[in-house]
């Protein structure tokens, strides 16, 4: 090997295992790592910003602002009133909220799927009493195959196809719209009909009882006045016996007491911030053993007509992420009162004003209903629960639908690619004045963006440093026979392997240079292990943080760590066997 492939190899996997660490930002270290290259000269200077006029990430910026639009439309309202009525039985609400996501996800980012779906996952949890760890995860695993099924599914299939269209051993031009739907059909089928059957049984809700385990459920975090009036015979620990939970503070008189014991007594007025299960809290509100400190519906007897509570959920590029209380400014601006948080955090110290939020967290947030609404817009939040009618508005629902679903038959029939399709839906979106081009992208998630653009110059260098010839030749000669089904398994396999622990563009980026250099050497079709990456990279169902679906869902379920292996392990088995299965049937 020469010093140039030792270095961009050296490179990327010093950047896989800081991504894998979770250190810092995944944008910071793609710009780092792209810097280190230039310098290095391993990225040429005229192809540092080669990514930011690459088709995939074009396409993937246009399909992130499409997403804001659909969002304020509330699309999926009137879904969820429909089916809410007619769905009766967990396991066909589970199929036909996983069906519906998928579908969502093959024509547009999983991430924007999932996030419009969230409110039907509510509403029907809610309304049939259904516990919605039984939904948010195998809804997170359909996002996942669904985005499988066509180029603008997820980030990969991008990738892998500006790569097939560049690439110098290729002679059958681009991935079309949907020439991945043969491959991702079968896996969501399949995939869909495995979850359905499967992920009740491992996470049905007499399981912690049967182990001996905890039950699972959100602790609220709020604060709260001491409920014993003329009473001086409680402590700390009368009252955490009470709420079934703990007290984390108490402050008395604007000051914090130190330290606190199990037997310091509690005064009328002291203030406590405490941390229970959700729904034991919201019972001591109503009955009034316990009084909220930050609600002003709870202590007032006269007006409030004008107030409504809502509960919104941290999304995983929103931009109060890591954030603490007392600092949004949006919320103070408009004299948005934060009651509580329900939250999976370990740890929590000094006043709510000082929590700081991370994703899934559930903000109960109380306040005039149009400020409410745009807070809830603008910081990038999705919206819960509300009282009030808090989005009864709807935005140009039609229009959007009608504009987004020709701009898509455009990208699908009619071979007009789809930076070129989305972009003229963007275009009647600002005409019409259905877009807000700043507000928008205040809300972009611009990390994913960065990432991309950064990614993928370096992985440009894994082809023209010779790395990846050299590491296709060595794979070759390692296996004992050289035959497209056994270096199909062990591409697709190879990603799947990596997926889990960085995201899933690195991941194709990585892998895409090896892929046709492998496909140049054993002479097979560069769209055959091209495809076989792209399934691999989006096959993400092992852990809660390699994909930011799953980590939503993990938040929000809430779950523990091992039942996403638990759960995914047989899907991603059968992704495996369907997807390599499919691919040598179609591409080989």
């Amino acid at each position: 090997m020469t010093i140039d492939q030792i270095l961009i190899l050296g490179l990327l996997v010093s950047m896989l295992v800081v991504f894998a660490r979770d250190w810092f930002r995944v944008e910071i270290v793609a710009l780092v790592g792209l810097a280190i290259g230039i310098v290095l000269h391993l990225v040429p200077f005229d192809r540092a910003f080669s990514g930011l006029a690459n088709p995939a990430v074009i396409t993937v910026l246009e399909i992130l602002l499409i997403v804001e639009v659909l969002k304020t439309s509330h699309l999926l309202d009137g879904v969820a009133a429909f089916l809410s009525e007619r769905l009766k039985r967990p396991h066909t609400i589970m199929l036909v909220l996983c069906g519906v996501g998928a579908l969502l996800s093959t024509v547009m980012n999983n991430i924007g799927a999932f996030s419009l779906m969230l409110p039907m996952v509510f509403v029907l949890s809610q309304r049939h009493h259904i516990p919605q760890r039984l939904l948010m995860m195998p809804l997170s695993f359909a996002t996942l195959m669904g985005g499988m099924c066509t180029v603008v599914g997820t980030p990969p299939n991008l990738v892998v196809s500006e790569a097939l269209l560049n690439s110098q051993i290729n002679q059958t031009g681009t991935f079309r719209f949907l020439d991945f739907l043969p491959t991702g059909l079968a896996i969501t089928i399949v995939g869909l009909g495995l979850l359905v059957w499967w992920a009740p049984r491992i996470l049905k809700s007499d399981r912690q009882e049967e182990e001996g385990e905890e039950p699972i459920g959100h602790r609220m975090v709020t604060e709260v006045f001491c409920p014993i009036a003329g009473k001086e015979s409680w402590t700390v620990e009368t009252v955490e016996a009470m709420i079934e939970g703990q007290i984390d503070s108490v402050l008395r008189q604007e000051r914090r007491l130190f330290p606190l014991r199990a037997e310091t007594g509690l005064k009328p007025d002291d203030r406590l911030l405490v941390e229970a299960d959700e729904g034991l809290l919201k019972e001591a509100f109503a009955t009034g053993t316990l009084t909220p400190a930050r609600s002003s519906l709870a202590r007032s007897t006269t007006g409030g007509a004008d107030q409504v509570q809502a509960q919104a959920a941290i999304m995983p590029f929103s931009i109060l992420q890591g954030s603490a209380i007392a600092n949004i400014g949006e919320f103070s601006e408009q004299a948005i009162r934060v009651i509580g948080v329900a939250t999976q955090s370990p740890r929590v110290e000094g006043s709510l004003d000082e929590f700081r939020l991370s994703v899934g967290d559930i903000l109960h947030l109380e306040g005039q209903a149009e400020a409410v609404q745009d807070a809830i817009t603008n910081t990038g939040l999705v919206s819960v629960v509300s009282s009030g009618g808090l989005f009864s508005a709807r935005k140009h629902t039609l229009w959007t639908s009608v504009i987004f679903l020709c701009g898509l038959l455009a990208a699908a029939f009619a071979d007009v690619p789809p930076e070129i399709a989305y972009g003229m839906v963007l275009v009647c979106y600002l005409v019409g004045g259905m877009l807000d081009m700043r507000e928008a992208l205040k809300r972009l998630n611009w990390p994913i963006i960065l990432l991309l653009m950064a990614m993928l110059p370096l992985g440009e260098a894994v082809a023209t440093t010779g790395a990846a010839e050299t590491i296709a030749k060595t794979i070759i000669a390692c296996l004992p026979v050289a035959n497209a089904a056994l270096i199909t398994v062990i591409m697709l396999a190879l990603a799947v392997c990596i997926t889990p622990f960085v995201n899933n563009a690195t991941t194709a980026v990585v892998l895409v240079p090896i892929a046709i250099e492998l496909a140049h050497s054993a002479d097979l079709p560069p769209a055959l292990l091209l495809m076989a990456v792209a399934i691999g990279a989006s096959c993400d169902f092992l852990t809660p943080f390699g994909h930011h679906n799953n980590l939503l869902a993990y938040a929000l379920g809430p779950y523990r760590f091992r039942e996403f292996f638990l759960v995914g392990w047989p899907v991603t088995l059968t992704t495996i066997g369907v997807g390599s299965a499919v691919c040598l049937a179609v591409w080989s």
